[in-house]
């Protein structure tokens, strides 16, 4: 695809993921303010000019011009310049009338909504069946140890499982990292599975350059997931669900560095030093060239996720909370500078993501929305004003006061928070900025 159709894909699925997550995110808000019978003038897909539209009682239902999420327009919020007398109506249907726990739901029901948005769109994909890498999902048996990293001067080896992090257990790949990402420059305790014993082993994670994440110098095992008949690989005796730690004494990493390793042998026998079962095996291998390069004939382990309704809206809570907790640590240590702002995603980095996605298939590209909606549900909780946890917030202390505060001072706090959230997104941007090839070398 050229540079211009890349382009143009990602700005497409950009607009498809950011306008699902902010339209559910806005229909919280409405859904709720209408079931309270607030006076609700706007509710609007997209933003600038109204497009079209129809009348839901006193509420406009419209699609404008940008398409980038929407908006509700309540009747008495701080910014409602379509009624300056909000009790001339005298029906108490403004939302500054209401009962402060009326107004704390209405608030509330914009991040509720992302979560609920997760949770639906993760019970369809479990249903329907999805395909993720096996690596995430298997046990957490080491198959390389980067030579001179932490764990190399542990003692760590191939074919130990890390149980348990610091005391708390790990049974996967995907928990494993994420608990040393979060670590970084730090002492760990690991409890690890060795020839059928268990012992602690202390390592300090170091961190990279750039992001400062959290690492030891692990990688899972690279398991064959295909051996295609006919070819060198079955011809050896390799078998689905053996893993490759090394070929020709180069540790394996992942399975992406296979083809480039075969590809370079040029006719050569190479040496497959393998892990089956819990031992460890060596299988010579002559790769052939069938016209498209040296081969032996094998494909990457997948696993596919697939369940029955009620199991598949558990699994989806499930995963849910859990990135929830995560997310809430890791927004803890980004506070702390314990891990980089670099981690953050930004616009461009969104749409490069909702593009490579979609290039995919559909699966990929909903399950970036369910991952990305959760995150913007949880941000909107940061008590930060204009965002939802900033009015919370305000709503929470004038309740312990027992009285609101003026308008002239919600207008302080708001442009306050206002200022403080421009200089967020625009750090966020400039880390965007500093991913990418062209402006790289220029930013520092």
């Amino acid at each position: 695809m050229s540079g211009a159709g890349a382009l143009l894909q990602n700005t497409g699925a950009f607009i498809v993921v950011l306008g699902l997550m902010i339209f559910f995110h806005e229909f919280g808000h409405f859904i709720t303010a209408k079931a309270f019978g607030m006076r609700v003038f706007i509710f609007s897909f997209g933003f600038g000019r109204r497009l079209l539209g129809f009348k839901w009682g006193e509420t406009d239902l419209r699609v404008s011009l940008i398409p980038l999420g929407g908006y509700v327009k309540l009747e008495g919020e701080l910014d409602d310049a379509i009624s300056e007398d909000t009790s001339a109506r005298g029906d108490g249907k403004d939302f500054t009338s209401r009962p402060r726990w009326q107004r704390f739901i209405v608030y509330l029901a914009g991040p509720a909504m992302n979560a609920v948005l997760t949770i639906a769109v993760l019970t369809v994909l479990y249903m329907n069946g999805f395909q993720v890498e096996g690596s995430l999902y298997d046990r957490p048996i080491i198959g390389s140890v980067e030579a001179g990293s932490p764990a190399a001067a542990a003692g760590l080896r191939p074919g130990d499982e890390i149980v348990a992090i610091d005391g708390k257990p790990v049974t996967t790949w995907e928990s494993t990292e994420y608990a040393v990402m979060l670590r970084p420059d730090t002492a760990l305790n690991l409890r690890l599975r060795r020839d059928g014993q268990e012992l602690e082993v202390p390592v300090r994670s170091t961190s990279t350059s750039s992001d400062k994440v959290g690492t030891i110098g692990v990688h899972p095992l690279v398991r064959v997931g295909q051996v295609l008949p006919g070819k060198p690989a079955q011809a050896a005796g390799l078998r689905e669900n053996d893993a490759i730690l090394a070929i020709d004494g180069k540790p394996v990493r992942s399975f992406n560095e296979i083809p480039l390793i075969i590809g370079g042998a040029a006719g050569k026998t190479l040496t497959l030093t393998i892990w089956r079962d819990g031992k460890v095996l060596e299988v010579a291998v002559a790769p052939r060239d069938d016209g498209e390069g040296p081969r032996i004939g094998i494909g990457p382990r997948y696993v596919l996720q697939k369940f029955g309704f009620s199991q598949a809206v558990h699994e989806a809570t499930r995963w849910t909370w859990g990135m929830t907790k995560l997310t809430f640590e890791t927004l803890q240590r980004l506070l702390t500078a314990q891990i980089s702002p670099k981690t953050m995603m930004g616009p461009l980095q969104i749409a490069k993501a909702s593009g490579d996605a979609a290039r995919v298939g559909p699966g990929p590209l909903f399950y970036l929305v369910a991952v990305i909606s959760l995150q913007i549900g949880i941000m909107n909780l940061f008590p930060l004003p204009p965002l939802d946890g900033g009015h919370l917030a305000i709503l929470l202390f004038e309740g312990l006061l027992r009285r609101d505060f003026s308008v002239t001072v919600k207008a302080w706090i708001m442009n306050a928070g206002a200022m403080a959230l421009f200089l967020l997104l625009g750090l966020v941007v400039y880390f965007d900025l500093s991913k990418t090839s062209l402006l790289s070398k220029y930013l520092p």
